[in-house]
């Protein structure tokens, strides 16, 4: 996908995004998030007296992407171990919950984001104001004001499925894992944005799923959906995606799961032309891609 602005190296930037989310700073723990330090930092917004406990690497990137529902953020991330961490620090509140290896993706929303708290307070007492506590109030009454949405990205294969089972050369089956997961939780963005009320987990993760595969190889592969989510021959492979979301994996939940995968390959049939989608430049694919959300979803 293109860049709507450079591409910053998360290396550089890693030490406004502390200052963004503090709870960066803090271990990795069971019990942390009741613990006062974990309240201080997160919901008051004091600093944090940590030196990091991890770095990302060079290659690290930071970037915003314009959908039909906003602007939102992406940090992309190649270490596993680095991803894992971040991964709970912001979704698990700092607590050691385990992130399947098949899971490299995350979108988060209502991230407190205290640099805009604080950045707000200094212009606030720079006009002269300075009844701060009042103001404070008033500002925070409006989470727009104050909060994020963040998509986690790994490197790593997508669904940590090797490159020789989708029949790709490694290097080649990564560029298209970031592809599938960026365009996959892209998808969870603007649905959760436009369609709210049309939630269901599953059914998500397989829409989500199927146009990440359209956006990266330009059609549905239900094959390859399938083996996503470890059903192989209507029969689950355990360690896979289903897990996740049905945690019995049960006959049935195959069963319904694969409904779903069967009505997303008819939509998308129905609404996707290929052949006109290859000759298309970069960012009208992109729109292509994002009114096709709009035709399969919310029939």
């Amino acid at each position: 996908m293109k860049k709507d602005r450079e591409t910053v190296s998360l290396m550089q930037a890693s030490d406004k995004l502390f200052r963004k989310y503090p709870q960066l700073l803090l271990p990795i723990q069971e019990g942390i998030s009741k613990t006062e330090e974990y309240k201080d930092a997160v919901l008051r917004g004091k600093k944090v007296n940590r030196e990091p406990e991890f770095f990302f690497p060079e290659k690290d990137q930071c970037f915003t992407c314009n959908t039909p529902a906003g602007v939102v953020e992406i940090i992309l991330m190649s270490n596993r171990l680095v991803f894992e961490r971040v991964y709970q620090a912001l979704a698990y509140r700092c607590e050691p919950t385990p992130v399947l290896p098949s899971v490299g993706a995350g979108f988060l929303s209502g991230l407190i984001n205290w640099e805009k708290i604080h950045r707000h307070e200094e212009e606030y007492l720079a006009s002269g104001k300075t009844d701060w506590p009042d103001e404070f109030k008033r500002f925070t009454a409006d989470k727009k004001n104050y909060t994020d949405t963040l998509i986690l990205l790994s490197s790593g294969p997508y669904s940590n499925i090797p490159a020789e089972w989708v029949g790709l050369q490694e290097e080649e089956w990564i560029q298209r894992s970031v592809r599938i997961r960026l365009y996959h939780e892209l998808t969870h963005f603007i649905c959760r944005k436009f369609w709210p009320e049309k939630k269901d987990a599953l059914r998500d993760e397989i829409y989500a799923d199927c146009i990440g595969l359209v956006a990266a190889f330009g059609n549905y592969d239900t094959y390859l959906a399938k083996m996503f989510l470890g059903i192989e021959k209507e029969q689950y492979r355990k360690g896979g995606r289903l897990e996740h979301y049905a945690p019995e994996c049960t006959e049935e939940d195959i069963r319904t799961a694969m409904q779903w995968i069967e009505e997303a390959e008819g939509r998308t049939a129905a609404a996707w032309q290929q052949s006109r989608w290859k000759s298309l430049a970069e960012t009208e694919q992109n729109k292509a891609i994002f009114d096709l959300i709009g035709k399969i979803y919310c029939q």
